[in-house]
């Protein structure tokens, strides 16, 4: 039987929930869903996988200290701004202290770039895995509050790319069906991601 979006409880924001330091279980849960995207971004950058590992460690402990100050505030940015600022900041570093002897001057000048909370906006890299890892997860998160014909309907068409009509011909259903159950689905998956990614400003957090 499938959910409405509206009448499901609305969970505190996981920011919110991780600033008591007696709730691990959303810790856990912070930690499960934002370290792949920190530790791919790594990999890409180059570090290899016990470097990569490190550098997702101390990225996850500036946002346990970060959280403890952690406010709302529309001035100051997003949270996939800050927490890839802070993956770029980890990673460069890593990467000037290794290669110390031949950067010379200008690894001061790498380090200073990185202090603009903005600059991530422009790190495809960065963008893309985390946009991957948050939709894998708000398609795991969504997919059992769906009956099983609302759920091959909408992956027939948005996940498989097939037309509507093909679709509603291989499972037996009207377009109709087709086109509200893919609105359905679209309609509560947004709203998990837009939670998932944490999109809300945020203030206090930046250092």
């Amino acid at each position: 039987m499938d959910n409405d979006a509206s009448s499901l409880h609305t969970r505190p924001s996981l920011l919110v929930r991780i600033r008591d330091p007696q709730d691990a279980e959303s810790w856990r849960a912070f930690v499960e869903l934002y370290t792949p995207p920190v530790l791919r971004y790594c990999r890409l950058r180059g570090l290899q996988d016990a470097d990569a590992a490190d550098v997702t460690q101390e990225v996850m402990a500036q946002v346990a200290r970060s959280m403890r100050s952690f406010q709302y505030s529309p001035e100051r940015g997003r949270f996939r701004d800050w927490l890839g600022t802070i993956a770029r900041r980890k990673v460069n570093r890593h990467l000037t202290k290794k290669n110390l002897g031949t950067a010379g001057a200008g690894g001061g000048l790498v380090l200073e770039a990185l202090d603009n909370p903005r600059a991530v906006e422009a790190d495809v890299e960065w963008s893309a895995e985390f946009n991957a890892q948050i939709l894998r997860a708000a398609l795991d998160r969504v997919r059992p509050l769906f009956g099983t014909a609302t759920w091959a309907a909408f992956a027939s068409v948005w996940l498989e790319n097939r037309s509507a009509a093909e679709t509603a011909s291989a499972l037996g259903v009207t377009l109709e069906a087709v086109y509200v159950a893919k609105s359905k689905v679209l309609k509560r998956l947004e709203q998990e991601v837009l939670e998932l990614a944490e999109d809300i400003p945020l203030a206090g957090a930046h250092r």
